[in-house]
């Protein structure tokens, strides 16, 4: 298992390491939040800046040492699955849990991005791993065990919570268990709480700014009752997991529902109500595929345990195989047909999205230089962070433009545009005529169309010299 975990590991550090992919304006956000460590910040808890922090330090900021703590934990997550399965039902189950997490389809993509899911999901399986344990042992040990890992979950994403909630509804579902429920469960909880209460505090003092921004993800304001949505989100899973783990999957959760084996069914218990409530929010509005990626922990398990039990085993290692050479060929199929003179049409393109951002920065850079007296200025997040990240030196004196005043993302927050500071700007816009933006300044000259950020954009980026700001009104 660590042979086969490590060498998938080492061959995504590799590949990461020659460079194929830029950062998106996500994971370049988040390496600008590591550059200022905080207990939050405006979208997200700050453990995925503290990880990039630690990991630039070591390691510099190249793209590689920002990506890193993603490949770490999603092979740290694989390990406790192993533990889980192996003290549940035999090495076996272990085992193949490990390969299942390790290569399944939205793991191979998730190891090769920096984001807030790696450390939530890893955290998920060491609470699981101290929850199970701790229905075995006496004592609130790991319970408190649980507790601390749930709390830093919960500091990676606020989708941890789902653990707490699913942790009640399966004490509370097995009259056995009924009693742990005031007894144990404040042993967990009230540790999670106290982890989290740094952040509960930088909320606060900043308007519940993250708070906010999870329940706008919701979208729960618009129309109501979307079964397209929930359709494709339900389909989606099947891409996510795989669809021979997602039928295993289904076979051990019905039966493990129905009342089957002791262990099933309180692993059930962390799998069925995330899942619940993901397709729920896509009914009701919509919903990311990821958004239920956190059932996949115990999800995982099941599949493995049910599958070996059974005599399965081999349709686990082609099902491991078949995912293997997807993964493969998303990740080396655009460049070796680049290499053989064919370019993929930009919306076949799997990494379309995280292409050309160091183009645009390196022109950007050239206009800085040709201009050194005037700041930069844009009008999208997504550029913003990119820019940030890709002008050299690295652009920290960025404005993000925000005409009504309302803070909407990190940077609205965090950066101002003042009638009174007399500087001029360079505006980067993907927008070929921002006549609202060049409307209030008294002096605007444009410099160009530059590179787009990615291939399959019908919008380019623009250029225009902007002074004399006259403020938003």
């Amino acid at each position: 298992m660590l042979l086969l975990v490590g060498a998938l590991s080492l061959l995504r550090l590799l590949w990461l390491a020659g460079g194929p992919v830029d950062l998106y304006g996500d994971e370049a956000q988040y390496w600008i939040w590591a550059k200022a460590p905080a207990f939050g910040y405006y979208s997200k808890p700050p453990l995925v800046a503290w990880l990039i922090a630690a990991s630039t330090a070591l390691f510099g900021d190249g793209t590689l040492a920002i990506k890193l703590p993603s490949v770490l934990c999603h092979a740290g997550t694989a390990c406790v699955l192993y533990a889980i399965g192996r003290e549940r039902w035999g090495h076996g189950a272990g085992f193949w849990a490990a390969i299942l997490w390790s290569t399944m389809p939205a793991v191979s993509l998730s190891a090769l991005i920096i984001s807030t899911d790696p450390p939530l999901l890893l955290f998920w399986a060491l609470a699981l791993h101290a929850f199970l344990r701790a229905l075995d042992r006496p004592g609130i040990g790991w319970w408190a065990a649980a507790g601390l890992w749930a709390g830093l979950g919960l500091l990676s994403k606020y989708a941890m919570a789902y653990f707490l909630v699913s942790a009640a509804l399966c004490l509370l579902a097995t009259p056995a268990l009924r009693p742990l429920l005031w007894r144990r469960l404040p042993w967990l909880v009230g540790p999670a709480l106290l982890v989290l209460s740094p952040n509960l505090l930088w909320n606060l003092t900043n308007g519940f700014a993250t708070f906010r921004h999870t329940g706008d993800n919701a979208n729960l304001g618009g129309r109501l009752f979307n079964p397209g949505e929930l359709a494709e989100f339900a389909a989606a899973q099947f891409a996510v997991f795989g669809p021979v783990p997602m039928a295993l999957l289904l076979a051990a959760l019905w039966l493990a529902l129905r009342g089957g084996d002791g262990t099933a069914r309180r692993i059930a218990f962390f799998v069925w109500p995330t899942l619940a409530v993901a397709l729920t929010i896509a009914f009701l509005s919509r919903a990311h595929a990821n958004w239920a990626a956190p059932a996949y922990v115990g999800g995982t398990v099941l599949a493995a345990g049910w599958a070996v039990g059974h005599g399965w085993r081999r349709l686990l290692a082609w099902t491991a195989a078949a995912h293997l050479a997807l993964a493969a060929l998303v990740m080396a199929g655009p460049g070796l047909l680049r290499q053989a003179g064919y370019e993929l049409p930009p919306r076949h393109d799997p990494w379309r999205r995280v292409s050309g951002w160091s183009d645009l920065g390196e022109a950007v850079t050239a206009l800085r230089r040709a201009h050194p007296e005037a700041g930069l200025l844009v009008d999208s997040r997504l550029t913003l962070a990119s820019l940030v990240y890709y002008v050299r030196p690295f652009a920290f004196d960025v404005v993000k433009w925000n005409p009504d005043g309302v803070a909407n993302d990190h940077f609205e927050l965090t950066t101002h545009l003042r009638a009174d500071d007399g500087r001029s700007y360079i505006l980067v816009s993907n927008r070929a005529d921002p006549s609202d933006i060049l409307a209030r300044f008294a002096a605007a000259t444009p410099l160009g169309m530059l590179v787009p950020a990615a291939p399959e954009r019908v919008r380019r980026h623009h250029a225009f010299l902007v002074s004399g700001f006259r403020g938003y009104r």
